[in-house]
């Protein structure tokens, strides 16, 4: 009975001891989805973020050092930090692997520290901004020495995370007294798809964290209560006054529509990283455990597709669908391509067409007969026979167009005030305008010379300027233009003569 209730006890001590270390709350008990914390570690107590600092390249982000440690592995090894693949270049189509680097990382990056630890990088290991927005950089110094000057590495989360999973997000975002390090609590939500101009993330997840901004991007999501890596800070609906889905307004797909959803923050989550260090060093092959090669590179031989494409309707009443029109050059002897609804689709391996040559490489399928999204799906393969390994679908190059129906663009909605007050009537739909205005005789609002575009319209003309024609054009975001509005202003009645002009 002795021994039982010996082995009984350890049982116990043992659990109690993993549920104390699992219960850790690293965020110091502050409230999810509250302002952020400034960091500092005088006193040691943030030790644990040591690795987590300021990279520096043409611009700032945040990085995080890996802990690749593998002690079967006696002679130093590598030291790797996870960053935003657009911290390094914002380029489409292009998996950047074992190239030259020129930069600084910073450690220590506290608020209470006068001198930050800082280090030269040596080359991109790996970097991509198809599929997911990721980079891994290997620094000009070993691990093991970063760790004997006390910077902890961090690990990567071996599982995923839940949804609705406590998280932190410890970065250096700008705009603040002090760009150092700061911590915010929220949790963890999917996301999906996410577009955001040219480029299409396919596996995201989401926060509303607060006191998110430039120079977050690279930051770490922690899960809050064991300090692992689940994730890194991508982008996020940080500003308003942008295009819904073009750059800085990135668009999640709800349901069958992209919605560009305000102070929503996105990470790529980096559970698939494990499989991809071996021995202390980045995997630099196709592996059964790493989905990061086979990569290759897809440009554009002129520009890349348009972003908008229009569904015409032909003089006998039939619908012309429109083309891809993408001429290309890629990095494989052959290659293979799709078009899909959802950006997801690209990573299974079904309906790709068969092998083509990559030689004056040219897609121009129909892509679509109804309005909205559709996403060309492009691999790169060696040779007709080559099979879909998993990490060539996840390196899968998604381009993305958005169909737009026949309708002409409705003219300008304005708000013409009693007097001489001229602005737009504010909608929800993103459109640019074009404004001209001068003496009624004179002024021709037919003619295109001397618009102004682009105009954010808020006028006010006195009474001595009056009458006056004032010509409006709307243009909606693919840059097709409504019939000008005509309107003249009197100081009589205060305006409202609408009257359309053909162009």
């Amino acid at each position: 009975m002795k021994s039982i209730s010996f082995l009984l006890t350890g049982l116990f001590c043992s659990l109690s001891l993993q549920g104390i270390a699992h219960s850790q709350d690293f965020g110091e008990g502050i409230q999810n989805f509250t302002a952020s914390k400034v960091l500092e570690n005088a006193d040691g107590s943030h030790n644990h973020w040591r690795g987590v600092g300021r990279l520096f390249i043409d611009g700032s982000c945040t990085a995080t050092l890996l802990d690749t440690q593998d002690a079967s592995v006696p002679q130093p090894t590598p030291a790797y930090v996870l960053t935003s693949g657009h911290c390094i270049e914002k380029g489409n189509g292009n998996i950047v692997t074992d190239k030259p680097l020129s930069g600084v990382m910073q450690f220590d990056y506290f608020a209470d520290t006068e001198l930050f630890k800082t280090y030269a990088l040596k080359k991109v290991a790996w970097r991509s901004m198809q599929g997911v927005d990721l980079a891994i950089i290997e620094l000009d110094v070993s691990l093991q020495k970063l760790i004997e000057e006390g910077i902890q590495p961090l690990e990567l989360a071996r599982q995923k995370p839940a949804d609705g999973t406590d998280v932190l997000i410890v970065s250096a975002p700008q705009g603040f007294d002090k760009a150092t390090l700061r911590m915010a609590a929220c949790t963890l939500q999917p996301a999906g798809e996410i577009v955001e101009g040219p480029w299409v993330w396919r596996n995201n997840v989401m926060t509303r964290c607060q006191d998110i901004a430039g120079g977050s991007s690279g930051g770490p999501i922690l899960d809050r209560h064991s300090n692992e890596i689940i994730g890194v800070i991508g982008t996020g609906n940080l500003a308003a006054g942008f295009a819904p889905c073009d750059e800085h307004a990135p668009c999640m797909r709800v349901g069958d529509v992209y919605k560009a959803i305000p102070k929503n923050v996105y990470g790529n989550p980096t559970i698939f990283l494990n499989g991809c260090f071996v021995q202390g060093h980045i995997v630099n092959e196709v592996t059964s455990s790493c989905p990061l090669y086979p990569a290759f590179t897809v440009s554009a031989d002129a520009n890349e597709p348009a972003r908008y494409k229009r569904l015409k309707k032909r003089d006998d009443g039939t619908m012309e669908v429109p083309t891809w029109d993408y001429h290309f050059s890629i990095s494989t002897a052959f290659y293979r391509h799709k078009t899909v609804r959802t950006a997801k689709d690209c990573e299974s391996g079904h309906y790709y067409s068969d092998a083509i040559s990559s030689n004056h490489a040219f897609i121009n399928s129909e892509i679509g007969a109804r309005p909205g999204f559709y996403f060309l799906c492009i691999l790169g393969v060696d040779s007709p026979t080559q099979g879909a390994q998993v990490g060539l679908i996840k390196n899968g190059l998604s381009l993305v167009v958005e169909v737009l129906d026949d309708t002409p663009t409705a003219q300008p909605d304005l708000s013409i005030s009693s007097g001489v007050g001229v602005e737009l009537a504010r909608g929800s739909e993103y459109r640019t305008y074009a404004v001209k205005f001068g003496p009624l005789d004179t002024t021709d609002c037919s003619r295109d010379e001397q618009y102004l575009t682009h105009t954010y319209m808020d006028f006010w003309f006195p009474d001595a300027e009056l009458p006056l024609k004032f010509c409006t054009i709307a243009y909606d975001k693919s840059g097709q233009a409504s019939e000008p509005r005509v309107d003249v202003l009197s100081p009589a009645t205060g305006a409202q003569n609408a009257t359309p002009v053909a162009p």
